[in-house]
C-alpha cells in the first residue's frame, strides 16, 4: 500500500459508493451475523485494491484487433512499463475514435474515485482533432452508454477552444489544431498544470517544422503519454509528418513503423478490418463521359472519354464536374440510393463537391430530384455544424430535424462518423490517395442499427485514370489478406490533404470555359478483391434491374445472376463440356485485349510506374497499338508481358 494512501481516500471513495467505512459492521445478507474484525479488514483491503483499477465492465469486452492491442499496452503501462508514445495507423473506418476512451478508462481514475490521488498514470486527457464537427463527436464518444458499459468508465470531456480552465471540471477536453495554434501558451500551461494524456488525432495534418508543429511541441514535451493516431501514413503534398519516425530507403524517406524503446507502433490495415468485419466492402460504380470546353486561346477542345483523356484528364474532369455529366452521375447515385432505402430506411447519402459553387448547384439538383438535403462547406460556420448535426441524426419518420443527404466540400469527409452512410457521390477533382481513401471510408462503416441491411458501401465516381490508380493501390495493399481469406474458404469447403493533378499539360481551370459534358457509359468494381464488371455488362445489368425494380450494386447484381444461372443447371449438365459454347474470334480477341489492359494497369499501380510507360514499350516492341493487333499478335504480347513484367502471385 503506498504511503500516501490515507483513511480520507478510503472514506471519500466509500461515501461515493453510498457506504461508509464505519458502516462495515452491517449484517451479512446471507447468514445475518455481525461481521468479524477479520472480515472487516478483508473488506477494507478490497476497497483499497479497487482504488487501483477502473470500474469493472458490465459485459465482456468486444474489441477490434488494434483496440485490444492498445488495451494491452495500457495494462503494461499500469504495470510500470515506461512507454511514452503510441503510434497508431488505423485504416479509415476501422474504429480509432474509441482509442482515447480506452486510454481514459484505463489510465485515469474514475470520477467516483476522486481525482486527487496519485496511484494512477494521468489526471486528464487532451484530445486534438482537425475539425470542429469532430469535437462534438469526441464528446459524444465519451457519453456513449454502450462504451461506458463495455469499458466500465464514467469519464466525460469538454469541447474547448481557448477558454480558461479547459476541462471545466471534466476528465479532459477536446480542442482543434487551429485553436491550439491560436493560443499555444494556454494549452502548454494546462499540460504543465497536471498529468495529461495527449491524443493527436489525424496527426498527418501536422507538417514537420510547420506552424502547427511548433505550437504542439510543448504539449508533446509535457504529456505523460502521447498517442498519435491517423488513418493514413502520408500527406497529400508528400511532405514529412511531424512526430512521425522516418527511415532512409533507396526510394527516399519512409515512415519507420517498428516499435522502439519507449514507443509502440500499432497498425490496422484495410485487409485486417475487412477480415474482422470491422468495415464493409466498397463497391465502385464508375462513370465515363465526354467533355467540351474553350481554352484561354479561345479554341474549342473536347475529349470523348474521361478514362482515355490522357494529358487533358484534369481539365476534362473539372469540366465534367460542373456540367451535365455530374448531374447525370449524381442522378444515377440518387436513384440507386432511393431503391436501397426501401429496404434500409436508415441509408444516407454523402455528396462530395469540388467547390462551394458546385456544391450549391448539386444542392439544387438534389432538390429537383425531390431529395431533402443540406450543405456543409465551411468548418467555422454555424450553418455547416447544424447541417452535420441533422445529418448524423438517426432517421425517424416525421422527424423534421433529420436529413438523409449532405453535400460537402473537403470538410465532412475526414472522421465523419455516420455509420448509416451507404452511398457516396464522389464528385470531386482531388486525386490524392490519402484524401480519396478517407472520403470513401465514410461508406465503409458498419451500421449496428441496420445490421445485415448494410452489407456494402457504394461509391459513384468518374472513371478517370488517377481514381482508378488509387483503387488499384488499395487492392494491391490488401492482396495478401484477400488471398488468405480465399484460401481459408477453400480449406473450409466453402468453395494536408488533397492535391489536384497539377502535373498535367493543361491550362488552369479558371482560364477555360466549361461548355458541356455527359455521362456516356458505366462500369463497376469491388475494392476488396478487384472484381470488375465492364461497360457492356454493366449497362445490361442496370437496365434489367431498373426494369424489375431491383436495387443493389452492379457487382452484387452480377453475383446474383451468376449464382442463379449456376444453380438452375444440374451438376451433370454443368460438367458436360459438350454443352459449353465456344468463343467467337471477336469474343476471344476482346477477352485477351481486356486481360492485357488490366494486367498492365495492375502492374503499374502496384509498382509505382506510369501506365503509358509499358504501353509505349509494347508499341515499340511490336510496331503497332493493341487495337490494331490480330489474335496471334495479342497472344505474343501476353507472353512478352509474362516474361518481362512477371507478377509472382
Amino acid at each position: 500500500m503506498p504511503s500516501d494512501w490515507h483513511a480520507d481516500h478510503i472514506e471519500r471513495w466509500a461515501e461515493t459508493q453510498r457506504t461508509n467505512v464505519h458502516e462495515m459492521q452491517a449484517l451479512c445478507p446471507k447468514c445475518h451475523h455481525q461481521k468479524t474484525a477479520e472480515e472487516n479488514r478483508n473488506m477494507t483491503d478490497a476497497i483499497q485494491l479497487d482504488l487501483f483499477s477502473s470500474q469493472s465492465p458490465k459485459e465482456p469486452l468486444n474489441l477490434r484487433r488494434h483496440q485490444d492491442e492498445f488495451l494491452q499496452i495500457c495494462k503494461r503501462i499500469k504495470a510500470g512499463e515506461q512507454i511514452k508514445k503510441i503510434l497508431m495507423l488505423v485504416t479509415p473506418g476501422g474504429g480509432k475514435s474509441l482509442i482515447p476512451v480506452i486510454a481514459a478508462a484505463n489510465l485515469i481514475p474514475n470520477r467516483n474515485s476522486g481525482n486527487s490521488f496519485h496511484g494512477t498514470i494521468a489526471d486528464a486527457i487532451c484530445w486534438v482533432v482537425p475539425r470542429l464537427n469532430l469535437q462534438k463527436q469526441a464528446e459524444e464518444n465519451f457519453e456513449d452508454g454502450y462504451f461506458k458499459n463495455m469499458l466500465g468508465h464514467q469519464h466525460r470531456i469538454m469541447a474547448n477552444n481557448n477558454e480558461p480552465n479547459p476541462c471545466k471540471g471534466m476528465n479532459g477536453y477536446v480542442a482543434t489544431y487551429q485553436a491550439i495554434i491560436a493560443n499555444p501558451d494556454l494549452h502548454a500551461q494546462e499540460l504543465r498544470r497536471k498529468r495529461y494524456i495527449l491524443v493527436l488525432d489525424e496527426f498527418h495534418h501536422v507538417e514537420k517544422d510547420g506552424a502547427w508543429h511548433g505550437a504542439l511541441q510543448p504539449l508533446v514535451d509535457n504529456a505523460v503519454l502521447v498517442i498519435l493516431v491517423t488513418g493514413t501514413g502520408e500527406r497529400g503534398d508528400r511532405k514529412e509528418i511531424a512526430f512521425m519516425p522516418y527511415k532512409a530507403t533507396p526510394s527516399g524517406l519512409t515512415p519507420d513503423l517498428l516499435s522502439s524503446k519507449g514507443t509502440v507502433v500499432i497498425e490496422y490495415t484495410r485487409g485486417q478490418a475487412l477480415r474482422e468485419g470491422a468495415i464493409v466492402p466498397l463497391h465502385f460504380e464508375w462513370g465515363d463521359g465526354q467533355a467540351e470546353w474553350i481554352d484561354q486561346q479561345g479554341q474549342k477542345n473536347s475529349v470523348e472519354s474521361l478514362a482515355e483523356a490522357g494529358d487533358y484528364r484534369g481539365i476534362a474532369l473539372r469540366t465534367a464536374l460542373s456540367t451535365g455529366y455530374a448531374e447525370q452521375l449524381l442522378t444515377k447515385c440518387v436513384d440507386n440510393w432511393k431503391s436501397h432505402k426501401k429496404d434500409n430506411h436508415r441509408a444516407k447519402l454523402l455528396v462530395l463537391a469540388p467547390s462551394i459553387a458546385t456544391a450549391n448547384q448539386y444542392l439544387e439538383w438534389l432538390q429537383k430530384l425531390g431529395i431533402k438535403a443540406l450543405k456543409a462547406t465551411s468548418d467555422e460556420s454555424k450553418e455547416a455544424q447544424t447541417a452535420i448535426k441533422k445529418f448524423k441524426k438517426h432517421y425517424k419518420y416525421g422527424d423534421a430535424k433529420a436529413v438523409d443527404a449532405l453535400v460537402t466540400v473537403a470538410m465532412a469527409y475526414e472522421g465523419l462518423d455516420v455509420p448509416a452512410i451507404t452511398h457516396v457521390a464522389c464528385l470531386t477533382n482531388i486525386r490524392s490517395k490519402p484524401w480519396l481513401e478517407q472520403s470513401w471510408a465514410r461508406a465503409a462503416r458498419v451500421d449496428r442499427e441496420a445490421g445485415v441491411l448494410k452489407k456494402t458501401g457504394l461509391i459513384y465516381l468518374p472513371d478517370d485514370q488517377l481514381a482508378v490508380n488509387c483503387v488499384q493501390n488499395i487492392i494491391a495493399e490488401q492482396e495478401p489478406i484477400v488471398k488468405e481469406r480465399e484460401l481459408n474458404r477453400r480449406d473450409n469447403g466453402n468453395g494536408g490533404n488533397g492535391e489536384n493533378d497539377a502535373k498535367n499539360k493543361e491550362q488552369g481551370y479558371n482560364s477555360i470555359i466549361a461548355l458541356n459534358s455527359s455521362l456516356t457509359r458505366s462500369r463497376a468494381s469491388d475494392s476488396s478483391n478487384g472484381e470488375t464488371v465492364d461497360y457492356a455488362e454493366t449497362a445490361i445489368l442496370q437496365s434489367t434491374a431498373q426494369e424489375f425494380g431491383i436495387s443493389g450494386s452492379t457487382i452484387n447484381l452480377k453475383r446474383f445472376m451468376e449464382s442463379y444461372n449456376t444453380r438452375r443447371i444440374s451438376p451433370e449438365v454443368y460438367a458436360d463440356s459438350s454443352n459449353q459454347e465456344s468463343l467467337t474470334p471477336s469474343e476471344e480477341l476482346s477477352i485477351i485485349r481486356d486481360k492485357i489492359e488490366k494486367y498492365v494497369r495492375y502492374y503499374t499501380a502496384k509498382n509505382g510506374m506510369e501506365f503509358k510507360a509499358i504501353n509505349g514499350e509494347i508499341v515499340k516492341e511490336f510496331g503497332k497499338s493493341r487495337t490494331a493487333m490480330a489474335l496471334e499478335e495479342l497472344r505474343r504480347v501476353w507472353a512478352w508481358l509474362q516474361s518481362k513484367y512477371p507478377m509472382n502471385d
